[in-house]
């Protein structure tokens, strides 16, 4: 090889190195400032990628103690609305409705002898009021007899013997009178005393109907249902478990109703109007896009919904940008969203 070929080779190889090294940077670059781009949102205004699909996710309790007797449902099973998802034993449940059911029945006898004792008060004061008319009629019958016999006894035309049985005629009669009277009175406080019981009666009879309503909802809240259409997600209980009111069985994902939450910051709000429509780009469907529309804005920013929202008031103020939650509904039909869950990450394209 000559001198001259030698020399050829290595500027060659030169060239090539220098290439290479300028297509290294061009690349290193490129990758920097793609990653800036995504750390920073150096891409405009225009776009978000702090961004999640949410969703109603409901969780179902059990609304009285019990041994599971039964589970029908297992983990990631679509359930419909009112389908059975767990039995409790429900023995002791049904005891407590016989019980209320009995005392229910107690109450309504105990308000028919009430009713009863009124009714036998009500035909005695009907009695004593006849008896005050008898009463009546004798000591009128009897005082006009005195009246008599007292004139006659003046004129000396009656002995003093028949004067005196006279007046004892009128004072036994108006004892008798007086005597009806109050017993008339007393029966019809007594009467009385029955209505004002017949009152109870019904008011305790009510609360016995309350009583046995209440056993059989507590008995009802052994099978627990879906309360929607959804899917459940994990099986956390087992059958004879002993659960708690207000222990989580299962979670359930409500079915078709899905949106994007979006946390912009703040500087893009101006940027933002309830209505403006925007691109959707699921990162677990590169090759897809969704659109949607902007539908309301939170109150405030997402640090103060925070469990420790931040409190500047010491002196320790380091300026942050802040993020308000937006949320976005989707636009496209219900069929086309049923591989989407809620906890998907989404980038979110404002339309121009």
């Amino acid at each position: 090889m000559t001198p001259a070929t030698s020399t050829e080779d290595n500027d060659t190889n030169k060239t090539k190195n220098k290439v290479l090294t300028l297509i290294s940077i061009v690349i290193i670059g490129a990758g920097i400032i793609w990653a800036l781009s995504l750390l920073f949102n150096l891409r405009g205004d225009n776009f978000t990628d702090n961004a999640q699909i949410d969703g109603p996710i409901n969780s179902i309790t059990a609304r009285v103690q019990g041994y599971i007797k039964e589970i029908r449902f297992d983990a990631n099973q679509i359930v419909k609305k009112r389908d059975t998802l767990a039995v409790l034993v429900d023995d002791e449940y049904k005891i407590k409705v016989r019980q209320a059911e009995a005392d229910l029945e107690n109450a309504v006898a105990a308000l028919g002898v009430q009713d009863l004792a009124y009714r036998i008060a009500l035909a005695n004061s009907a009695t004593q009021l006849a008896s005050i008319g008898a009463a009546k009629a004798s000591f009128t019958k009897a005082d006009r007899d005195f009246d008599r016999f007292s004139n006659m006894f003046k004129d000396s035309a009656v002995t003093r013997n028949n004067y005196d049985a006279a007046l004892a005629s009128k004072e036994s009669a108006s004892a008798n009178y007086d005597a009806v009277q109050k017993q008339q009175s007393a029966t019809r406080l007594a009467a009385e005393q029955m209505l004002k019981s017949l009152e109870t009666a019904r008011a305790n009879i009510k609360r016995k109907q309350a009583d046995l309503d209440f056993a059989k909802l507590q008995l009802s809240y052994c099978t627990i249902l879906a309360p929607f259409d959804g899917q459940c997600g994990d099986r956390t209980v087992q059958e004879g478990q002993l659960i708690n009111a207000g222990q989580n069985l299962v979670s359930i994902v409500v079915s078709n109703d899905i949106w994007v939450t979006a946390n912009f910051k703040e500087i893009q709000m101006e940027k933002l109007l309830i209505g403006k429509g925007v691109t959707i780009k699921v990162d677990a469907f590169e090759d897809k896009t969704f659109e949607g529309v902007i539908t309301s804005f939170s109150p405030a920013s997402g640090a103060k919904f925070s469990m420790v929202p931040p409190d500047n008031s010491t002196g320790n103020f380091v300026k942050i940008i802040q993020r308000i939650p937006v949320r976005i509904d989707f636009k496209d039909e219900k069929s086309e969203l049923e591989e989407l869950k809620p906890g998907m990450n989404v980038s979110i394209y404002l339309n121009k």
